[in-house]
């Protein structure tokens, strides 16, 4: 003990020890006061000198023993980003062997990124980029050499990019969780860094990246996983090109991406398009819909502007391919222009590297004339069900074919190149259907030759499918048909022969998608002696013409004359009369089913049309508006229980005192909660609170349609079975838009 007492003695006299010690105090009161701070003002003008913005944050905090730098709070001036914390760790003595700054991990935590496009498409740290691009220039006159910098390893961990992409019509994007990391960045030797991101996008869709990167040069290899993309995000994105709208269906992408100087070069993508509904955007009826649609190892050429798929598979196709009344078919709806020659202006990828932004390497020049070139070697289908829509025949001819399977050969953009179709299918497993023919949609003048045809089909077995689109059931019958459409040079001709044999209609049924042209009452007209109805017809024109109509129409054993009663049978009726008004349907008052004046004059008219052909019958059926008729029965309802609670009829045509008082001690009744509307405004909340039975306005659809009967009947004298009553109502909402009473004929 005495022996350390006199060592601390002697240590204590020693003027080299004093001298020391106070050394050691200066040198931490001169990091305290001069250091940190340089280091502080050293950050935030290297981050301005970098982007030309200010960079808050707190007292950075430096830890010199375990060589970790803290910054916390940090924030962009122009709020383009924030974060929780910055974290470095440096490996202090690795540094000092290797002469190198040698940094084994930056963390940052919580980042929240918000860049935005404007109307022009200009981000909004655009000017970042503009000022990356001046100290570049800057740099570059002067003499460099590699950095001697290791990085091991970057991570962002729980962060979040709020964006909105102008290519998706402004659609606001948000990336989170978002987690990345970057690995091995060596400025002194530029060996590739590698990195992995995970990020989920709208709550929907996920995706990860990952690859290897010089990030000098910005070449390397990249693998993209996207999972559930919705593929209703791209809907603004294919009008330039298409007149469809994407009601449903999402999208797997596995892409292997090759860059060049910040270019991607060449995309290897497989993935797979799930449960797709699309519809043309000037038609009611779905287009398209499917279960899948995969594609494998299709490469992508960006500089040579190719695309090459070796196969294509399509299962489960539920399509509908329809011939309009004015020979336009939907796929024509669906198409605004013949694939586009020119490709979309490329907006350059913006990189922070200021070799890339100035290098005419990593900007090569893109010849804006030469036209984009695709090939699909082989599209298989599996197991589709098409459905085909003629209406421009007499009577308009449906068929529906399922377990349609086969392929398309060498589908492809290329001027000499021609597709060959091979599909067959069968309806209710035994009658055999058949398309097949070659052309190519794709070059700059489309050709296609294609021919369908069924033969001898049991049409007994068809009667589910007369039942739905006809609305009668067939009892027995055969059904051939060639449907043979030729189009060229921007014209089409179609020659379609179709025989019936022996068609036998049995009970009239209720189909949910009937066809325009009463069947029953065109086979009638078109049937011989000998049971057989043979309908020929040939059209021609140019589909892009708007004054395209029919030239040669030929039908064996039907004149002009009952052509116009199967197309428009009640025009045909109102020329008996010499009426121009349309005869086949009559309109009712709101919430009504009495008739009207004009109503009642349109009824004696078709009386008279009915006198002069007798044997023909007709139907009657009641509709009615979803929203009118709702509307004035709600209101209807409101006037009764107002009436219940001592309100005359005259208060409630006045709308006078005793009127307003009801219907405010109503509006307590019903929990209506603002207390700032005007009386009349309380009105029109109870009515549209009003809870309305929707049999109620089925109820009105009938009771329309029995005075229409009554009056002919009672009023006008036309026998009972003369009027039948339709009791079909329309069950869907688009359906129900017409307050009438809809007429149609029968034999």
């Amino acid at each position: 003990m005495s022996s350390l007492k006199t060592l601390l003695l002697v240590l204590y006299r020693s003027l080299f020890l004093r001298a020391l010690l106070i050394l050691l105090i200066l040198m931490c009161l001169a990091y305290y006061t001069l250091v940190l701070p340089w280091l502080n003002r050293a950050v935030s003008e290297n981050y301005k000198l970098q982007t030309g913005h200010s960079l808050q944050h707190d007292k950075l905090d430096v830890q010199l023993f375990k060589c970790n730098i803290n910054l916390n709070n940090l924030k962009d001036s122009a709020g383009l980003w924030q974060a929780d914390s910055l974290h470095v760790n440096v490996a202090c003595w690795q540094s000092l062997r290797e002469r190198s700054l040698v940094i084994n991990e930056i963390s940052i935590q919580r980042l929240t990124a918000k860049p935005h496009q404007d109307k022009n498409g200009l981000w909004s740290f655009a000017d970042i980029l503009k000022h990356q691009e001046k100290v570049s220039k800057k740099s570059t006159a002067e003499k460099s050499t590699s950095a001697p910098v290791l990085i091991k390893k970057i991570t962002i961990a729980n962060s979040a990019v709020n964006a909105n992409l102008l290519a998706l019509n402004d659609m606001p994007l948000v990336a989170a969780p978002l987690n990345f990391t970057l690995t091995n960045i060596d400025l002194r030797t530029h060996k590739p860094a590698g990195f992995t991101l995970k990020v989920d996008l709208n709550k929907t869709a996920q995706v990860s990246v990952s690859g290897k990167l010089n990030l000098a040069s910005l070449t390397g290899e990249v693998d993209i996983d996207a999972r559930n993309i919705p593929f209703q995000w791209f809907n603004s994105a294919l009008q330039p090109y298409v007149a469809l709208e994407v009601l449903k269906g999402s999208m797997d992408l596995q892409n292997h991406v090759t860059l060049v100087q910040g270019q991607p070069q060449k995309i290897i993508s497989s993935g797979k398009l799930i449960d797709l509904k699309v519809r043309p955007t000037s038609m009611e009826q779905d287009a398209v819909k499917w279960k899948s649609l995969a594609w494998d190892r299709a490469e992508i050429l960006l500089t040579e502007k190719s695309i090459h798929a070796p196969l294509v598979t399509l299962d489960e196709l539920d399509g509908q391919f329809i011939i309009d009344k004015n020979r336009k078919t939907n796929v024509q709806a669906m198409i605004l222009a013949p694939f586009p020659v020119a490709a979309a202006p490329v907006t350059p990828v913006p990189v922070v590297n200021s070799t890339v932004l100035t290098s005419p390497a990593a900007n090569p020049v893109v010849h804006e004339s030469k036209p984009w070139q695709f090939t699909i070697d082989r599209l298989a289908v599996n197991n589709a069900a098409v459905g085909f829509y003629d209406e421009s025949l007499t009577p308009s001819f449906t068929a529906i074919v399922q377990q349609f399977t086969g392929d398309i050969v060498q589908i492809s953009s290329h001027e000499n190149s021609t597709a060959v179709i091979n599909l067959a299918g069968n309806v209710d497993g035994y009658a055999p259907v058949t398309l097949k023919g070659k052309g190519n949609l794709f070059r700059k003048a489309p050709t296609l030759d294609a021919l369908f045809s069924f033969k001898g089909l049991d049409m007994g077995a068809l009667s589910p499918y007369s039942a739905e689109y006809a609305g009668w059931r067939i009892n027995k019958g055969l059904l051939s048909a060639d449907l043979n459409y030729h189009y060229e040079d921007g014209k089409i001709l179609g020659k379609n022969h179709v025989v019936i044999d022996h068609l036998e209609f049995g009970e009239k049924v209720r189909g949910t998608r009937m066809v325009d042209i009463p069947l029953r009452l065109g086979l009638a007209l078109l049937t011989d002696e000998n049971g057989i109805a043979v309908l020929d017809t040939e059209i021609a024109g140019t589909p892009n013409d708007p004054e395209f109509k029919v030239r040669d129409i030929l039908m064996r054993a039907l004149t002009n004359s009952l052509k116009k009663i199967v197309t428009s049978p009640f025009k045909f009726l109102s020329n008996l009369v010499n009426s121009q008004q349309d005869l086949g349907s009559i309109e009712f008052t709101a919430g009504e089913f009495q008739l009207t004046d004009i109503a009642k004059e349109k009824l004696r008219l078709l009386t008279d049309a009915m006198k002069k052909r007798p044997k023909m019958r007709l139907s009657v059926k009641g509709v009615y508006d979803q929203t009118t008729d709702a509307v004035a029965l709600k209101e209807e309802q409101v006037k009764t229980a107002l009436q219940k609670s001592g309100v005359s009829v005259d208060a409630l045509i006045s709308h006078n005192e005793v009127w307003a008082a009801a219907v405010n001690a109503q509006y307590q009744m019903k929990a209506l909660t603002d207390t700032t509307l005007t009386t009349e405004q309380k009105y029109q909340a109870l009515i549209a609170a009003e809870a309305l039975d929707p049999e109620r306005l089925n109820k009105l659809a009938h009771e329309r349609a029995q005075a229409v009967k009554q009056h002919f009947m009672l009023q006008l004298g036309v026998a009972n079975e003369t009027v039948l009553l339709d009791s079909e109502y329309c069950e869907k909402t688009a359906q129900c838009t017409s307050r009438a009473a809809v007429f149609t004929l029968e034999i």
